[in-house]
C-alpha cells in the first residue's frame, strides 16, 4: 500500500471532507441484516460458507439476494420479496442504535468540514437511519445505491460524495467498517479509516482503529479546530 498521511498516528494532515458509510459504521443494522439472511437461510437448510459471507458483507442487496437465490434454488424474485419484507418488518421493530462514537464523531467532523454517508442502501432506507440517528443536520450529502451506476465495491460512491462535497477524493477521509466499502473508498482515491464491526471483515486501509471513541481519532479531530470534541 501507498504511504499515506494516516500512516503516522495522529496525523499531521487535515481532509477537506469526509465520508462516512453507513451500516455497520454509524448504525447497528449490518450485524442485524447478516443475522436476518442466515435466519432465511437456515429455514432452507442452507448456510453461507466463510468465504462468501466474507465477500458479500457490505455489498448491494441484488447481489446479497442473487448469491441465496443461487445457494438455496430459489426464483430471486421470490427471495427478494420475502427476505425484503422479513427486513422492512424488522426495521420497524428495530430500534436504530448508533454504533459506539458515532454521533459525537460526525458532529465534531461537520463542526469542521462538510460531512457525506455513502450507503449501498436504498434512498429511502438511507435517509431513515440518517433521520433517525438524528444525524441529519451534520450531513451535506448523501449518496445511495440508486445514484450511481455501480454500488461498492466499485468506486462510483465515494467519487460522487468528494464531487458534491466539491473536493478532490485525494483530499478526503473515508470510514468504512467492511472489507466491499473499504475497496470501494481505496479504488476512489480517498485516504481511509476502517472500523470493523463484524467477524470475518479484514478490510485493506492504511489505519485501522477498533472503534469510533479511538482518543487520538478525537483528539486529532478537536486539532483541527483547536477545540475539545466533548
Amino acid at each position: 500500500m501507498a504511504p499515506s498521511p494516516l500512516d503516522t498516528w495522529p496525523p499531521a494532515w487535515t481532509p477537506a471532507a469526509v465520508v462516512f458509510d453507513c451500516d455497520g459504521m454509524l448504525v447497528n443494522t449490518e450485524a442485524a441484516w447478516v443475522e436476518l439472511q442466515d435466519e432465511y437461510l437456515a429455514r432452507h437448510g442452507a448456510a453461507f460458507d466463510e468465504e462468501t459471507r466474507r465477500s458479500i458483507t457490505g455489498r448491494a442487496a441484488e447481489v446479497v439476494i442473487a448469491a441465496i437465490a443461487e445457494l438455496i434454488g430459489k426464483d430471486p424474485s421470490v427471495v427478494t420479496e420475502e427476505l425484503l419484507l422479513a427486513h422492512r418488518t424488522a426495521r420497524r421493530e428495530i430500534r436504530m442504535v448508533p454504533m459506539a462514537g458515532a454521533y459525537e464523531t460526525v458532529r465534531a467532523v461537520a463542526a469542521v468540514v462538510p460531512v457525506a454517508v455513502a450507503s449501498n442502501s436504498p434512498r429511502e432506507e438511507l435517509q431513515h437511519k440518517i433521520d433517525e440517528l438524528g444525524l441529519a443536520e451534520f450531513v451535506t450529502a448523501q449518496v445511495a445505491v440508486e445514484d450511481v451506476a455501480a454500488p461498492k465495491p466499485a468506486p462510483d460512491m465515494y467519487v460522487q460524495a468528494a464531487r458534491l462535497l466539491g473536493a478532490d477524493p485525494a483530499d478526503c477521509l473515508a470510514f468504512e467498517d467492511s472489507e466491499t466499502g473499504a475497496e470501494a473508498a481505496l479504488g476512489a482515491g480517498m485516504q481511509l479509516i476502517a472500523v470493523p464491526s463484524l467477524p470475518g471483515q479484514d478490510p485493506r486501509a492504511p489505519r485501522r482503529l477498533t472503534s469510533l471513541e479511538d482518543p487520538v481519532l478525537r483528539n486529532w479531530i478537536a486539532g483541527w479546530t483547536g477545540k475539545d470534541p466533548r
